[in-house]
């Protein structure tokens, strides 16, 4: 465990709001939200608009200067603020930014946050050299108007073409997501609004409580246990300051839920200060990821089972209930070509999702797997070997995973030529490669360590 590579960033939204369920600027969700984050030395990203600026300046220039805080703008919506025009969007964010500098003058590092996201927007914020978006929801179906279902999770660079795909190279915008989610346990139920590190989510969902974060230590360790072979493990979380509060200008959740969620987040922040990750604001870590990646950063996710079970309830039957599990262990990776998930024991992808060439999302990038069979399968006390055969296939990316206890072995042969191996925590190894469309024979050796 390496937990220096771990980078939280706690975002807020902070933004002023003319709605049936909010009226103003939640100062006193701001207030309450500082206070807990500030408690533990976290810096506040928060997400501030036209409306909020003037209201909130002088407690965020106070707390930047005290803690580091940051801000990222609100994006007008395309469609609904912007009336589907590029040119208005990028008239109202270039005065939006003109507003937030005026009050913000340190604020250098444009990032921009919107829950519902087009190739249009993308486009804007590439003209404007906005360096990030903030809003995306791993496979999130339906919610809040959101569908964002075939992306990575985590941070990459964004393709203005397909705003829900990686860039093919270095992209001019970073994706960051809503929060981050419980991998595995979305993965195997598709409910990434239950498996969450939103404080209503988990509240709703029966998996945390004012008292009670267990599932959320969980999540977080599973994270921090993935930083021994990833260079970096982003952990975003983030809770509306509106949600923060129960007043008579915003009740969005009883007054019961704002006092349990400050439960949450106060013991959920005690705990990860402990292990001595990377706190930063938002816009100081996509710095950071366009410093060190000339193209999305590959990642790799062994995930597992979580024993706590969500309540069944209104919220999580909403979308017809969830799968209560067990589930076995997953091993999920992407990189700019492509996204694949497995299951422990299986050597071909339970997913694929293929970034390259196509630019529709209707079938979320998914790929038919081929079929794949393994021969000459010996194991000692001193080697392993096999050989990965593939028929005939059309080209695409493609990986294999060999799950078996590989503690004391190392990688001795590859046969095929540009193919990448890659251990995982002793417990698997993971073969990347790209198909080419002609038959592929693969000998793996591995050999016990001197």
């Amino acid at each position: 465990m390496k937990p220096e590579r771990l980078i939280y960033t706690f975002v807020s939204y902070a933004s002023h709001y003319d709605t049936p369920w909010g009226k103003g600027t939640a100062v006193e969700g701001v207030e309450r939200t500082a206070a807990l984050a500030h408690r533990y030395g976290i810096p506040v990203t928060w997400i501030v608009n036209r409306g909020s600026i003037p209201v909130l300046a002088d407690r965020i220039r106070e707390w930047h200067e005290a803690y580091g805080d940051d801000v990222i703008l609100q994006c007008p919506f395309f469609e609904e603020e912007a009336g589907g025009s590029k040119v208005v969007l990028k008239e109202k964010l270039e005065q939006d930014w003109q507003l937030l500098k005026e009050h913000f003058p340190w604020a250098e590092i444009k990032i921009a946050g919107r829950g519902k996201i087009y190739n249009e927007a993308i486009e804007v914020l590439e003209e404007l050299d906005f360096r990030g978006m903030w809003g995306y929801c791993w496979e999130q179906v339906w919610w809040d108007g959101i569908t964002h279902k075939g992306i990575p999770w985590g941070s990459w660079y964004v393709d203005p073409s397909r705003y829900t795909a990686p860039h093919p190279g270095k992209g001019k915008v970073v994706a960051c997501e809503w929060t981050a989610r419980d991998l595995h346990q979305t993965w195997s139920t598709g409910s990434p609004v239950l498996y969450s590190t939103d404080p209503n989510d988990v509240l709703r969902a029966g998996l945390c409580s004012g008292e009670d974060i267990e599932y959320w230590k969980l999540v977080f360790q599973e994270y921090l246990d993935n930083t021994d072979h990833n260079e970096r493990v982003y952990f975003l979380q983030h809770q509306e300051a509106h949600e923060m509060e129960f007043t008579p200008q915003f009740q969005v959740f009883p007054a019961s839920h704002v006092e349990a969620c400050e439960g949450m987040l106060d013991r959920f922040f005690q705990y990860i200060t402990g292990f001595g990750i990377t706190l930063t604001t938002l816009p100081q870590a996509l710095a950071q990821y366009g410093e060190e990646n000339e193209e999305t950063a590959p990642v790799y996710m062994l995930t597992r089972d979580k024993p706590i079970r969500p309540a069944i309830n209104e919220y999580t039957l909403t979308l017809g209930g969830v799968g209560l599990g067990p589930w076995p262990d997953a091993f999920l990776t992407y990189d700019k070509d492509a996204q694949m998930v497995f299951v422990k024991g299986e050597c071909r992808p339970r997913l694929l999702r293929n970034y390259t060439g196509s630019a529709d999302n209707a079938r979320e990038y998914a790929e038919e797997v081929p079929p794949v069979f393994v021969r000459d399968y010996e194991r000692t006390e001193t080697a392993i070997r096999f050989t990965y055969e593939i028929g005939p296939w059309k080209a695409i990316p493609f990986g294999l995973v060999y799950w078996d206890d590989l503690s004391g072995f190392e990688l001795a042969s590859c046969s095929l030529d540009g193919a990448q191996v890659k251990i995982i925590k002793n417990e698997l190894a993971f073969l990347r490669f790209n198909l080419t469309g002609e038959p592929v024979a693969i000998e793996l050796e591995f050999k016990a360590r001197q």
